[in-house]
């Protein structure tokens, strides 16, 4: 029993379009946009609260506290896209290595090569 992506596939539609990068790309985009928005409410909650009272940094360190980790699991999703993207290169990679491997002995035969 092995697992599909690790095999090489028998489609070649499949082959030369891995599932991979469209779902790897998408987990990136997404999580970076969401960094993007965690900036943007980081900025503005410490822009209030520094409005309100200056000397309150204990109120802003509390916001931060609250979305740090929000941050670090979209950080972590990032690097889940880009290890899905990198597994769609390396079974990509695969499947050539697969490919050479059928294709050259009837080329050398083709050519008229003994071998080593």
């Amino acid at each position: 029993m092995a697992t599909r992506s690790i095999t090489r596939p028998s489609d070649p539609d499949v082959a030369s379009n891995p599932w991979q990068f469209s779902v790897g790309l998408g987990m990136a985009a997404m999580s970076v946009m969401l960094l993007m928005v965690l900036f943007i409410i980081s900025a503005v909650v410490s822009g209030w609260v520094s409005d309100q009272d200056p000397t309150d940094f204990g109120r802003i360190i509390a916001y931060q506290a609250w979305l740090f980790p929000v941050a670090m699991a979209s950080v972590a999703t990032v690097m889940v896209g880009i290890s899905f993207i990198l597994w769609g290169i390396v079974r990509q990679l695969w499947v050539r290595v697969e490919t050479l491997k059928e294709s050259l002995p009837a080329l050398k035969a083709s050519v008229g090569g003994t071998g080593a």
